[in-house]
């Protein structure tokens, strides 16, 4: 089914500010304005700027999906494995930080694709607790409402896609700040 321009713009300003309470449209500018980090829309943009703090793909240019997507993936997975009537709340969020934490490990001793950015180990477990939180309670519990039909599903795609674009975007922005020198610009071109 082929969308036209006027249905869509009939969802994106007239239908999703019905829902979300955050978003505001403008139909002069045709412009969709998110007034609050606590919208739904800004869950991708949050998610890979809390993982970026501790996680990173192996390259600097042109990673791979998989390295990039990796923490979305074990957490989304950790959800729909873990057994609803023994895993909720706070446990729920230790065990996606436990599996995150385990994927960590294996990276530091490179048997994992991947490379962490925090040294200190505590401030990292920390880092990686803020991430599980915000996983679970914002975007799993809250979003998808607890619902692990939607969690495997297109809705959890689309964050996937957002996701990896939002970490190339933000790699791009840091490799024009922060050329590599040397022998490591020729490693990663």
């Amino acid at each position: 089914m082929v969308l036209s321009s006027k249905r869509i713009q009939m969802y994106c300003y007239d239908l999703y500010p019905c829902f979300d309470v955050w978003a505001r449209r403008d139909r002069q500018t045709q412009t969709l304005t998110v007034m609050n980090q606590a919208s739904p829309l800004n869950h991708p943009k949050k998610l890979v700027e809390l993982y970026r703090q501790f996680y990173r793909a192996n390259t600097r240019y042109n990673p791979k999906a998989n390295a990039i997507l990796k923490l979305i993936d074990i957490a989304s997975d950790t959800l729909l494995k873990a057994e609803s009537t023994v895993f909720r709340g706070e446990g729920l969020v230790e065990t996606v930080a436990a599996e995150v934490c385990k994927l960590m490990d294996r990276v530091r001793s490179s048997t994992a694709e991947g490379r962490w950015q925090i040294s200190n180990r505590e401030e990292e477990r920390q880092a990686i607790l803020e991430f599980a939180r915000y996983f679970v309670i914002e975007v799993f519990e809250k979003s998808f409402n607890s619902d692990r039909a939607r969690m495997s599903g297109k809705q959890i795609n689309l964050i996937r896609n957002n996701c990896e674009f939002l970490y190339r975007l933000e790699q791009d922005k840091e490799n024009r700040e922060n050329p590599p020198q040397g022998k490591q610009a020729e490693e990663d071109e």
